[in-house]
């Protein structure tokens, strides 16, 4: 089982309100399915999640809850908008999708609906959302992927971004991190990309990229607008950056 997150990076342009990828989005989903193994698929939200979820600070608890119920209806809907297209794309490529929701929150049903899903043959989909458990915050898509990889039995997690995987200088192109150690990951530092972005960027994906792999999973970071990558890394052939599983 192979754990896939489709980040709003790659199949959004995260500089432009609720803009689709659509080509790339095909793309990804044509060569999930022509890599022919059993999988689980995460995606961001991107443009069509994080400006509103910005705009109505929603990652901040309720501050405002009468402005910001406004604001998780419009988030919520905006990322069913896309989860949609993406689940359009998946259909066109033979994919047996069905789309799991995070809202209002998870729990064990969340888990459970993924569980039969698998048994009976289907992939879930699921992705960032807003979600409520007794305040409202956001659910990021990274989050996501350490809970499907802490649920189910997975040999590779693979987060598929718009760069070629994880640079100990995200300024210096030759610093790319070919393969590495968690213990080694954890020495990297960081520096924010730009966009709007509720859920850490880059560093929170690294938190979760570390969570996985210190489970026993491994983890690759690839770049998605790069024809191949991902049917490559699905088959365990990795151009970007592999974290090995805790040894």
């Amino acid at each position: 089982m192979i754990v896939i997150k489709l980040g709003g990076s790659v199949i959004t342009d995260k500089e432009k309100d609720s803009h689709f990828n659509k080509r790339i989005t095909y793309r990804l989903a044509e060569e999930i399915a022509s890599a022919g193994k059993k999988a689980l698929i995460v995606h961001g939200a991107g443009s069509f999640g994080h400006p509103q979820a910005k705009r109505y600070r929603l990652n901040e608890g309720f501050v405002d809850k009468k402005r910001q119920v406004e604001g998780i209806s419009l988030t919520h809907f905006s990322v069913r908008v896309l989860n949609l297209k993406v689940m359009e794309a998946l259909r066109h490529a033979g994919i047996p999708a069905v789309s799991i929701p995070p809202f209002p929150f998870i729990d064990e049903s969340f888990i459970e609906k993924a569980k039969v899903a698998v048994k009976d043959g289907l992939v879930p989909v699921t992705f960032g959302d807003v979600v409520l458990d007794g305040n409202v915050s956001i659910i990021s898509g990274d989050i996501l992927m350490e809970i499907f990889a802490r649920e189910f039995e997975v040999e590779r997690a693979i987060f598929v971004t718009n760069v070629d995987g994880i640079y100990e200088d995200p300024e210096r192109k030759d610093s790319l991190i070919k393969e590495c150690t968690v213990k080694e990951l954890e020495k990297v530092f960081f520096k924010g990309n730009a966009g709007a972005d509720v859920t850490s960027g880059m560093a929170g994906k690294v938190k979760s990229i570390k969570e996985i792999a210190y489970s026993g999973v491994e983890v690759d970071v690839i770049n998605g607008r790069k024809p191949g990558r991902l049917k490559d890394a699905i088959n365990g052939i990795v151009a970007g950056t592999r974290v090995r599983k805790n040894e």
